[in-house]
């Protein structure tokens, strides 16, 4: 072996071991930044199965405007519709109340969006460990007094409670650990169910 195919032997070798931890941080990075888009696809995928969900346990078995006991948008139990309310549209005649919302089971089948309070389960992808979450609450609203003014100012905050108030807020977050690394909300609203041509909407 010649000194000039040593030097060369050298500036390869060199030239091998300065790459190639170079490629391995490449992929390491692509490999998590996998890992984290499966995340975020099963974080959206859980809310998209929450959304078609019925309002309440209750509008599993009445198709009513359900009762809160607040002011704000409550139905008319008289005349059976909330204010604004038409014959033939949604209405409240079984006069039923709105559920109060306990933690889930994890028993399916899931009917409405109370039953994923509580929901909680880890995500594995390679061998990275994900935590999806689920939190279901009534949320604190309402401006009531506008409301007489033919005026409603909503006012959605990032809490939710078992207060009834016509809207339940549904929270599911993604954690790595302890930390969240990234949330989504979803709003829905008591509105009951209308029939048209004998379909539920």
């Amino acid at each position: 072996m010649t000194l000039i195919e040593l030097i060369f032997t050298i500036v390869i070798i060199a030239f091998v071991f300065t790459v190639i931890p170079k490629l391995f941080q490449i992929s390491n990075k692509s490999l998590s930044f996998s890992s984290k888009e499966d995340a975020l696809f099963n974080m959206y995928s859980q809310i998209m199965d929450i959304v078609i969900k019925e309002y309440d346990e209750k509008n599993t078995k009445y198709d009513d405007i359900l009762l809160s006991g607040k002011n704000a948008l409550e139905c008319n139990t008289s005349s059976g519709y909330r204010t604004g309310g038409f014959i033939g549209g949604r209405n409240c005649f079984d006069k039923v109340y709105e559920s109060d919302i306990g933690l889930d089971d994890n028993e399916p089948p899931r009917d409405d969006i109370d039953d994923y309070n509580g929901l909680k389960y880890d995500i594995y992808s390679g061998h990275k460990k994900y935590t999806l979450e689920v939190n279901v609450g009534y949320t604190d609203n309402w401006n009531e007094n506008t409301y007489s003014d033919r005026k409603l100012e909503y006012n959605f905050t990032n809490r939710s409670d078992n207060n009834k108030s016509q809207i339940k807020r549904v929270y599911v977050k993604i954690l790595d650990g302890n930390k969240t690394i990234s949330s989504i909300y979803y709003y829905s609203a008591n509105i009951g169910h209308a029939t048209i041509k004998s379909v539920k909407w």
